[in-house]
Parts: structure tokens; sequence; C-alpha cells
């Protein structure tokens, strides 16, 4: 990351005895305050925060990468059809509308001035594509798949259906057969596991002291720029903002604001550097849950480019 404002000093934020005595009212185990009290949290203030994209977390080494989802989505599609080929039916592919943002982009909230001009709260769509293209490709992939027979989705399920055109139909249908042969369950990848670890990480930074009072001079900042919002999340999921579509003017300048006040604050950065701390902490703690998990991971992302490569 690039560093913005390079002559500026690191901000040194002392975890001692503020947080220590403060750790009722903000989610925090005794044990996290003892940790608190032992070392300092160095924050400086990067721009790359405010890209999203290169917001990184240690828990991300757990999952697949966006590009092997992508792939992951592709050979999916690819094995599923052919069995449903098999059968004599074929599957839609999905057109793939993959937003420019990283994984952690929206973790904190809006963070790229640069797309709430464009897309408000929404989420950005892909370089070159508008507002309207979006939602017809949207449409498109609903009606292809709504207007298959339901023969044809039952195969492709495994749902309501043992026998097709003379043939058994595999255990999860033909997405399931393509499931299986990755090495995974009929029910295809899942992630309860590190999705509850991330969650758990992002709560209870969110609830730590520090990111409260960030919270708070957030809020100060929106109030003074006409916006009456008592919490990040207030401001998302405020009911008069487009979920689809062009943003309003009003909802453009709101989360606008919203990104600015976060700078101001200082949040994203008191955010995540607590939050790596916690999932440093998490991967110490669920070590061996986690090795088996990343075993895993490796052995799929292998798997995925060994049937690309047969293909």
């Amino acid at each position: 990351m690039r560093m913005l404002n390079k002559g500026r000093p690191l901000l040194v934020l002392a975890l001692l005895g503020s947080v220590a005595t403060g750790c009722a009212n903000s989610g925090e185990s005794p044990r996290d305050a003892d940790a608190d009290t032992k070392e300092t949290l160095r924050i400086n203030r990067m721009d790359g925060y405010y890209e999203g994209a290169d917001i990184k977390l240690p828990l991300d080494a757990y999952a697949l990468t966006k590009e092997q989802r992508r792939d992951y989505r592709s050979v999916v599609y690819e094995l599923s059809n052919a069995c449903m080929k098999g059968f004599g039916l074929t599957w839609p592919k999905p057109i793939e509308q993959e937003s420019r943002e990283g994984d952690n982009s929206r973790r904190y909230g809006v963070v790229d001035a640069r797309h709430t001009k464009q897309f408000g709260y929404g989420v950005p769509l892909p370089e070159g594509v508008t507002h309207a293209e979006a939602l017809k490709v949207g449409r498109q992939n609903t009606e292809r798949t709504r207007a298959l027979p339901q023969k044809t989705r039952d195969v492709y399920t495994g749902e309501r259906v043992r026998n097709h055109a003379g043939k058994r139909v595999p255990k999860g249908g033909c997405r399931g057969e393509a499931y299986g042969i990755l090495g995974l369950p009929p029910q295809g990848m899942t992630s309860t596991t590190l999705d509850a670890l991330r969650y758990e990480s992002w709560d209870r930074a969110r609830n730590h002291r520090i990111v409260l009072d960030a919270v708070v001079q957030w809020s100060a900042c929106m109030s003074e720029a006409g916006h009456t919002y008592k919490t990040p999340e207030d401001a998302v999921a405020d009911s008069a903002w487009q979920r689809q579509g062009v943003p309003s003017r009003a909802e453009s300048a709101t989360s606008t604001a919203d990104v600015r006040c976060k700078r101001d604050a200082m949040l994203v950065e008191k955010w995540h550097a607590i939050e790596v701390k916690n999932q440093e902490r998490l991967i110490r703690e669920k070590a061996d849950v986690l090795k088996e998990l990343e075993s895993q991971v490796k052995a799929l992302a292998k798997r995925i480019g060994q049937v690309r490569a047969e293909g």
C-alpha cells in the first residue's frame, strides 16, 4: 500500500488503562483487555484502505482467492453441463457480472469516494458496465433459468428425480456430480467455519472501545454535513436509498460524506488494525481447525487446476 501524507508521523494509540477500564462496555473479555495493556497499537493512514481492494486480513489465507472462485464457478458449470448433455439436456451458462472491488472492500462500509459518487451505497459495477446493462444481465440470468422445463432443473439439482432418459441421475443432480469430481459434498463448497470466525473477528473489533469512539467521531462529522446517523450501518440501511439503478444525488452526497468522515475519524484504519489482531488470535486458538481448512482449500484449488488442464 502507498502512504498518504508521507510526512505525517505514525498515530500511536496506547491501549492501556482507558481500554482496560472501558472493557465492560466494549464487549471485550478480560483476556483481550489484558493483551491490549501489554502492547501499543500503531495505526498509519494508508490510501489503500480507501481504494478498498487493498484491505487484507489474516483469515483471507484460508479461502479461495477471487480468481480461484471464478475458476471454480467455471469448472462447476463445465462439468455439470457435460453431465446434462449425457441426459440430452443443457444448462445455460450464467453471464458473469463481477464487481471491481476486492473481497474486503465493503467490510467496514463504503470507503472509496470514487465509487460513491457513481454508485452511492450500491456495489460498484464491473468497469464499463452501466446500471441499465447490469439490470438487463440480471434479468437474463433469472429468465434463462426460469424458462427451463421443470425436469431440466430437477436433473441439474437432483431434486424430485432419480432417473431420466433411461439413466440414473447422480446424487445432487449434475451439479452434485460436478462437486463430487472436485472432491466436494453434493451441496458444494461451504465456508461455515471460516464465515463464523470472520464474523467473530469483525464483531469484536466493531465493539472495541477505540472503534466505538471513532464511530462517535464519524457520527458527529456526518451530523455537521447534514446527515443524522449514529453508525455507518444505519447510513447503509437507510430505506431512502435505491438498491438498483442509478443512485439519487442525496445518496451519492451522503455516501461520499460517509467516506470523508471515516477518513477524518480514521475509522477504517482503527477497525482494520484491531480486527487483524483479533484474527491473529483466532488463528492461534483455532490452529487445528484452520490447518484442516487450509488443506481442503489447497486440495480444491489443485483439483480445479487439474480439471481445467484436462478439459
